[in-house]
């Protein structure tokens, strides 16, 4: 259906423009071997589309797909600071959000219920004795610093000197914040000094994993401007850093590693998330078109319309370009109007033109 609305749309260009496109032909004081004339009712036919060549900034862009990971150099892991059995965990889904002072374990610990006692048996000497004073001090003192530094916050060691109550359970809070990324213990577990616990990660920065073949490695050493644009969110750029070029390929692949680094300040963007990554490189001001304006046979043409409202046949030479954009070195000026839709039709009609009007033969 489609290949017959165009044949149409051909047939009743061909009649519109004939005598008129060879008079052009012969009297444009020799400008180009191929004009056409058209009528506003030929324009609306063959849906027809004009754009402007203009000065405009241009790079070479090219496409990688990458998947989001966590910033390895933003996980914490948290550790054990006594010797104990877990009782109770107060954080177990990875993916919840853990800040900071939030509990995270309670454990019993017989250790930590001796320093517990030895901290309260070190207050009442202090309160009972009436000579050496300072001395009996300094013990409180560095009893509690022994607490504190299995993590005790000031808060419990307060509780535990106002109180007197020493607890067989102990629980402890975080002292960082991020996302569980990793649950490394279960409740009844045993636990030396330094097992790890959990792991948190800071999702403020993500890192986007992706390769390069071999062929594309120099892209890198172009000094080019990253964008970063998620699946989930089209249409929404953000800037990228390259934080890691593999220095070496891949064991039987012609692959490079690299990983790039992005801003998630919002959290709207999570680790697993498929992400396409756009190279910019070789940026530069220069005359610009669209590249649906171009016609690719023999040579590289594109139709432009003139002041008079004529359509002339110009031959280009291209440069860099992207998905959407092409530069032009020659064959064009700044302001040209270029049909970027409807080209191929004008084209066809004016070879066909060129040949008599012969329309035998043409397949639908």
């Amino acid at each position: 259906m489609r290949k017959k609305c165009i044949y149409l749309s051909l047939l009743i260009l061909v009649a519109s423009c004939g005598k008129k496109s060879e008079q052009l032909h012969q009297g444009h004081n020799g400008k180009s071997n191929a004009m056409l004339t058209l009528t506003d009712q030929d324009r609306m036919v063959v849906n027809l589309q004009v754009d402007t060549a203009a000065i405009k900034t241009l790079s070479e862009e090219t496409t990688l797909i990458g998947t989001a990971a966590v910033d390895e150099r933003a996980i914490n892991v948290i550790s054990a600071r006594v010797k104990g059995r877990v009782d109770k965990l107060f954080v177990r889904n990875p993916g919840t959000y853990v800040k900071n002072g939030d509990p995270l374990y309670s454990i019993y610990s017989e250790d930590l219920l001796s320093y517990e006692n030895e901290y309260l048996l070190a207050i009442d000497e202090n309160k009972l004795a009436t000579t050496q004073k300072e001395v009996t001090q300094r013990m409180v003192e560095a009893a509690r610093r022994r607490l504190e530094l299995w993590t005790l916050s000031e808060k419990q060691i307060d509780e535990l000197e106002e109180t007197k109550a020493i607890s067989s359970l102990i629980t402890f809070y975080s002292n960082r914040k991020g996302f569980l990324s990793e649950l490394l213990i279960r409740e009844g577990e045993y636990v030396e000094i330094g097992s790890p616990l959990f792991r948190l990660a800071d999702l403020n920065i993500l890192w986007i994993e992706s390769q390069l073949y071999s062929s594309e490695i120099n892209y890198l050493r172009q000094s080019p401007t990253l964008e970063v644009e998620f699946e989930a969110f089209p249409d929404e750029r953000i800037k990228g850093e390259i934080v890691y070029d593999n220095p070496r390929l891949e064991e039987n692949t012609k692959i490079n590693l690299v990983r790039i680094k992005v801003n998630n300040q919002k959290g709207n963007y999570k680790p697993g998330m498929m992400a396409y990554i756009y190279f910019k490189r070789n940026q530069r001001k220069t005359l610009v078109i669209p590249k649906s304006a171009l016609l690719i046979e023999n040579n590289i043409i594109v139709w432009a319309e003139t002041s008079d409202g004529m359509f002339e046949q110009r031959m280009v030479k291209i440069g860099i370009q992207n998905k959407r954009e092409v530069e032009i070195l020659s064959g064009l000026s700044p302001g040209d109007r270029v049909v970027t839709r409807g080209g191929f039709l004008l084209n066809s009609a004016w070879k066909i033109k060129q040949g008599g009007g012969a329309m035998e033969g043409m397949k639908m």
